[in-house]
């Protein structure tokens, strides 16, 4: 038997445009929406999506856009979004273009084709501009994890973790413990978040008076199109860094990936971290809690990222631009483990 919004109506005594108003994402009452969900889980009621898109003219989807499918850093985000849109009656659509410039000109115009009612983007760089083809179409959009380039040009909603703090919160606390002789692995090319976060490490330093010229590897910056390549060129990195002749006291991973390849190459120390040197990392991830030493890092708060980018999505998709551009920046959270070593007395960090 299929079940209507007459039925639902009947059961809760609300009038079937109440029930409407509520299946369209309209503001009805906090009390009629609690009764409302309530019978619908209890009749188990299915939309009718196919008289939806005629009704309305929506798909009542959503879609998420990202490099690498195949990395699980991203999930607890993807997640977060999936939940929120999927209370909201919506159906998500995840697309990865394996961070390919043409593969992802060609998934852009399939998900347009299928007339998504907003999507949300995690470009290959800051020089991804691919996000105006879904503009062009009239298609709500956020970037999140980045600031375009040509954002002036072409303004679009932002939603990025605040990587300039969280970079100067690792500086601050390697500078507290006596660390002066720094290297950073790595910068990439065009990526704004490095960016942000190597120069918000580095201005604390400056602003101490110290030269940070030496900090930056001088090796060329990765390319990220390809995420076990990073992880590779990280242990490349480590390597040549504490080989030369003045290896540093503290090395700084800008990213989880970049971190994991370096963590794999500390092991063949022959001191132990943080004896032989001290590590510090952007970004956390559930190896770097249980290692031994666990490593002091910087956070993201990925689910309040994707759930901050889908209400602003949401209101986007009912025509609210009345704060566009949009540029919100998520806080970061400091874990300090024990992998830094106190260079002015005799504890670990």
């Amino acid at each position: 038997m299929n079940i209507t919004i007459k039925d639902i109506a009947r059961e809760t005594g609300l009038s079937t445009a109440t029930i409407s108003k509520y299946l369209n994402n309209k503001k009805i009452s906090e009390e009629n929406r609690i009764l409302i969900e309530e019978t619908i889980r209890r009749l188990d009621y299915r939309p009718n999506r196919s008289a939806q898109i005629l009704r309305t003219k929506k798909t009542r989807t959503i879609g998420i856009l990202l490099t690498d499918l195949g990395t699980y850093f991203w999930a607890s985000l993807i997640n977060s979004v999936t939940q929120y849109f999927i209370r909201h009656n919506y159906t998500v659509i995840t697309c990865s273009y394996t961070f390919n410039p043409g593969r992802e000109a060609k998934v852009i115009q399939d998900l347009i084709s299928q007339n998504p009612d907003g999507v949300i983007v995690l470009p290959n760089n800051k020089a991804d501009f691919l996000y105006q083809m879904i503009q062009d179409a009239g298609i709500p959009i956020i970037i999140l994890d980045s600031i375009p380039s040509c954002f002036h040009e072409r303004p679009v909603d932002c939603i990025t973790s605040d990587n300039y703090k969280g970079g100067a919160i690792l500086a601050q606390h390697l500078l507290e413990n006596g660390h002066t002789n720094i290297a950073i692995v790595e910068r990439s090319v065009n990526s704004y978040t490095l960016e942000k976060r190597i120069q918000g490490f580095m201005d604390v330093y400056k602003e101490r008076g110290y030269d940070t010229s030496s900090f930056l590897t001088p090796y060329p910056a990765i390319p990220f199109n390809d995420t076990q390549a990073v992880s590779e060129r990280g242990k490349q990195r480590f390597r040549q860094v504490m080989s030369s002749p003045n290896p540093p006291t503290a090395i700084f991973f800008t990213n989880y990936t970049i971190g994991i390849g370096g963590l794999s190459a500390a092991y063949s120390l022959p001191k132990p971290v943080p004896e032989s040197v001290s590590l510090v990392c952007f970004d956390d991830d559930p190896l770097f809690k249980i290692m031994n030493p666990s490593l002091t890092c910087v956070s993201q708060n990925l689910k309040k990222m994707g759930e901050a980018a889908s209400e602003l999505l949401l209101r986007r998709i009912h025509g609210d631009y009345s704060d566009f551009p949009s540029q919100t920046v998520i806080d970061v959270v400091f874990h300090k483990r024990n992998s830094v070593k106190d260079l002015t007395g005799s504890n670990i960090q």
